[in-house]
Parts: C-alpha cells; sequence; structure tokens
C-alpha cells in the first residue's frame, strides 16, 4: 500500500439539507487528508444541491454532481464511474463518519491480503435521543478447510455488521468492476457487498471500533414499506442462492439456512416495527 494512498468517498445526496452540514464536517474531518469526496445530488428538491455546492466552493476536493432523480444505486454508481482513489468508502448523507474512519480502515491494507475492511457502528436513535454500539465484538477467523463462501454466509447469518455498504473501505480495482442494482429497492446494497466479496478473495479486516455514525430516524433511514414485503426478502434470498451457485456443500447449505431463518426473523420485526 502507498504510504498516502488516495480514498474517494462516495456520498448520494437526496433531500437531507437538515443533516448534510453535519455529514460534510465530519468527511472533512478526516485524519486522512488525501480525498476526493464525490457528493451526488440526486435530484434534490430541497437546499442540498446548494449545501454540496457551497461545501466544494471551500474544498478542493469535492467534486459534486448534480442529475435526474434515479434512485440511491444509481447515484452511487454514477459515484464509482467518477472515482479515481486506490480506496473507495460509501458514506450516506444523514449519518457521520468519526475523524479516524478511513485511517483506521485504510490501516487493515498495510502489510496484508486484505480485500475489504469492516468497522463498527454507533446506532444512533434519533426518535428517542438514545444510541448504542453495534458491532465492535471480535469476529472468528476464516477456518483453514472452510470455503470463502461458507465464511461469507457465516458472518451474515451471526449480525449484521456485513450487510451495509457503508462502514466499509473497499480496493477500487474491484469496487469499479461492479455495480448496485439500480432493479432493487430493497437489499441493494447487500448485493453490491456480496458480488465484491465473490470476486475478492483476499482478507477481510475488522475495526472494532464504532467509526460510523448510523442516524436512525431521518427521512432516508426509516424503516419504509420495502422491508415489510416478503416478496422483497424472498427475492433477496434468490439472489443469494444464485450468489451461492448450484452446488453448496455441506458447510455453506448449513449457514444458508440459518441466513434464511435470520431473514425471516428479521421481517417479522420489521412487520412488528411498522404496525408500533
Amino acid at each position: 500500500m502507498k504510504n498516502n494512498p488516495l480514498v474517494s468517498i462516495i456520498i448520494p445526496i437526496y433531500n437531507t439539507e437538515k443533516y448534510l452540514p453535519s455529514c460534510l464536517d465530519s468527511v472533512l474531518a478526516q485524519t486522512h487528508h488525501n480525498l476526493q469526496v464525490l457528493l451526488i445530488d440526486d435530484g434534490s428538491t430541497d437546499n442540498s444541491g446548494k449545501i454540496a455546492d457551497k461545501y466544494a466552493k471551500k474544498d478542493s476536493r469535492i467534486k459534486v454532481i448534480h442529475q435526474p432523480n434515479q434512485g440511491q444505486s444509481a447515484a452511487r454508481n454514477t459515484g464509482l464511474k467518477h472515482s479515481t482513489g486506490e480506496y473507495i468508502s460509501f458514506t450516506d448523507s444523514d449519518d457521520e463518519i468519526k475523524p479516524e474512519f478511513i485511517a483506521s480502515l485504510l490501516a487493515h491494507y498495510d502489510g496484508s491480503n486484505a480485500s475489504l475492511s469492516v468497522c463498527g457502528i454507533h446506532y444512533k436513535r434519533l426518535n428517542n435521543n438514545s444510541a448504542s454500539d453495534v458491532y465492535i465484538n471480535p469476529v472468528s477467523p476464516r477456518h483453514h478447510n472452510q470455503s470463502h463462501k461458507a465464511y461469507i454466509l457465516s458472518l451474515l447469518a451471526k449480525d449484521g455488521r456485513m450487510y451495509s455498504s457503508v462502514n466499509k473501505l473497499y480496493r477500487s480495482d474491484i469496487a469499479k468492476t461492479l455495480k448496485f442494482d439500480e432493479s432493487l429497492n430493497f437489499a441493494e446494497d447487500t448485493k453490491y457487498v456480496l458480488d465484491y466479496l465473490k470476486k475478492a478473495h483476499g482478507e477481510i479486516k475488522f475495526v472494532l471500533e464504532p467509526l460510523y455514525v448510523y442516524n436512525f430516524g431521518t427521512e432516508s433511514s426509516t424503516m419504509r414499506t420495502v422491508s415489510t414485503s416478503w416478496q422483497n426478502w424472498r427475492t433477496s434470498y434468490r439472489n443469494l442462492k444464485s450468489w451461492l451457485g448450484s452446488h453448496p456443500n455441506p458447510s455453506e447449505k448449513f449457514w444458508l439456512h440459518l441466513v434464511n431463518m435470520r431473514w425471516r426473523i428479521s421481517y417479522l420485526r420489521s412487520r412488528r416495527r411498522a404496525k408500533n
């Protein structure tokens, strides 16, 4: 790894004027300074686009791209197309990252065969002003006789740190060969992570500090009806089975079954939250 590699941070933006300044302030406060900050204004109808332009005038590391509203996946794909960094990270425009987010994730690539770096999350519930740190426990390493896919499935079954496209740092030589599926409006980020890991066979490194700040309760992060539709979960499961392939070994079948159980529980919980 180079001593000071360029890192591209891709931020899709849609009507988040209330939270965008805090998000951008947190990005510009990174201890790793060699950044390309790509702000993809996806047809915002509030002042988000103007806020993005204002920040770009203050910091030359920021590039703003305005496009008609096409959805978050399309915005992220635009960011991937324009990214030039050696590494890539995604941040949602209503969230924040702690100052050492990039530096800590980047450190795990130094002198290793890592292909993905993942950190914990500081989970802020805006509706009741509470917070908790999640995904900060140690992760079991891959067993020497365990397949790459079985290990990934085991991570999906055990906790939620692998599902989101945020809280991660990707190698751009792999990330830029992939796209977010713009036909999906549910779990499209999970599909991207899985597609990435299918091509990336190096180690997955875990930073146990909660360096990504997820604001739950904003307009763009509130649980929507998409998670209360069992059809959406079934589509995700079909995509997962397709990713696994037609001849899974017994270990892969076992972990696939556990992931399916986890998703069924998540579906029921989403239904319960929607009712409440």
